[in-house]
């Protein structure tokens, strides 16, 4: 039977465990947790096994592993290594941290020495542009990626930038993982030489086993993270240096500049003593790296409540986080390809992935039949769900949300006796500041499902 729509109660009294962002996450929940415990209180007094079936960037997982058990899963592999380092951190020695940064040190040498050309290259186009020649970083920008250039048969570009991309793939081992970042993402959302330093870190952090390996490679990707050189700090699109007539944009420039210049080695320092600090598990965590029906149907003992916080448009979230998952699996991908006018097949822009995670949640046709396994695999556990919802305003520039709240209570009404909506005041998603990708979650409430 559904219930009239309520207003979440805010309990000022009861402490809530620190939370933090560990990446810059699209729709995070940072300042919902608080709201979120309560519900999970509200329909699981007991606090027994917490869910948090699409963890993402863990914040929903951290903030309940002080008072509950938490299973966290996700489909994606940077998911299941942010988790892992913030649910079950590793103990990892101030000698240990300094052998890493040592053996890191010297990886950093051979790799920043073979990229020396570009690296040299781009740092004059930088100084160029800060006094007044935009053009250079502009071509730089649009052409960085070592892969995406030499599959576009090597575009014409000035004399210099073409030498400069000749002499490091002569120099680099153009098949290993230890030049991943340099030669997919280099120049395009990293500076040439930060990804020479990303890719020591990762090559010296992947000889690492379990859990210290996971620690070491979530203060990478958080790293990453926070360099990156795009609109929204997320790896959907590289920046567009130029506007619609092909001028440059020089309101960029600074940014530009600034975000390539921030020294990976030192915010990576921050980012491991961040991780190190964190206290021990002193309750029973999981961290699994598997689909949402799957892990439901896989799941064992008692379960206290699901949490699930799918996405709703067509956005699918795989596209703004897939230069991390790269990071995390360390694999040399395949790139997915798009046509310019219907004649010509290039890279996508963006370098994505061509396996890249598409979810059935973002896919209009698709979604219903994914929620329906979502409501029954919850319910063949015989335990209540918390589903997250940002209600579309039809009068904004918001895309559209694939299932609509009426359509979401009707199918979880099949599968739980009781439904309600709860809002948690008002709250908004951050947002890119690009008009195409704009995803203002309005300023309707966040609303919570109540299912049990």
């Amino acid at each position: 039977m559904n219930k009239p729509q309520l207003r979440l109660p805010i309990d000022d009294n009861e402490p809530i465990a620190e939370v933090w962002r560990p990446i810059h996450y699209l729709g995070s929940k940072l300042r919902l947790v608080e709201p979120l415990r309560l519900a999970f209180d509200q329909v699981d007094p007991n606090r027994g096994r917490l869910v948090d079936l699409f963890s993402g960037s863990g914040t929903v997982s951290a903030a309940a592993a002080a008072t509950r058990d938490v299973i966290s899963i996700d489909i994606q592999e940077y998911s299941r290594v942010l988790c892992s380092a913030i649910l079950l951190p590793a103990t990892i020695a101030e000698k240990t941290a300094r052998e890493f940064i040592a053996r890191v040190d010297e990886q950093a040498i051979g790799t920043q020495a073979a990229a020396a050309p570009l690296i040299e290259y781009e740092e004059a186009c930088l100084a160029q542009a800060q006094r007044g020649d935009h053009e250079p970083i502009c071509e730089l920008i649009e052409h960085a990626s070592m892969v995406a250039f030499v599959a576009s048969g090597r575009p014409a570009v000035r004399p210099d930038f073409e030498h400069a991309q000749k002499w490091t793939r002569k120099l680099i081992d153009v098949e290993s993982r230890t030049t991943l970042v340099l030669r997919f993402y280099g120049g395009l959302f990293f500076s040439y030489r930060q990804a020479t330093h990303l890719d020591a870190l990762l090559t010296i952090a992947h000889v690492a086993k379990g859990a210290e390996r996971d620690l070491l490679l979530a203060a990478i990707i958080s790293t990453a993270s926070e360099i990156v050189n795009t609109v929204g700090k997320h790896f959907a699109q590289p920046i567009k240096p130029r506007n619609s007539e092909g001028k440059p944009k020089r309101n960029l420039i600074a940014k530009i500049v600034r975000d390539r210049s921030i020294d990976v080695f030192e915010l990576f320092g921050l980012w491991l003593n961040r991780y190190r600090s964190l206290p021990k598990a002193t309750r029973k965590h999981q961290v699994i790296r598997r689909d949402y029906a799957d892990a439901l149907a896989q799941i064992t003992g008692e379960v206290g409540v699901v949490y699930a916080d799918p996405p709703y448009t067509r956005d699918h979230y795989s596209r703004f986080y897939h230069v991390l998952e790269t990071m995390c699996l360390w694999d040399n991908p395949g790139v997915s390809t798009t046509r310019i006018r219907a004649l010509t097949e290039t890279f996508s822009r963006g370098m994505y992935r061509a396996d890249r995670h598409q979810s059935p949640f973002c896919i209009k046709s698709k979604a219903p039949v994914a929620f329906e396994k979502l409501c029954a695999g919850v319910q063949a556990l015989k335990a209540p769900l918390v589903l997250s919802y940002s209600p579309y305003a039809s009068d904004s520039d918001a895309h559209p949300r694939v299932m609509t709240v009426d359509q979401i209570m009707t199918l979880a009404s099949r599968y739980f006796e009781s439904v309600e909506t709860i809002s948690t005041g008002k709250f908004s998603h951050m947002k890119l500041n690009a008009t195409r990708l704009h995803i203002d979650a309005s300023t309707e409430a966040e609303m919570l499902f109540l299912c049990r």
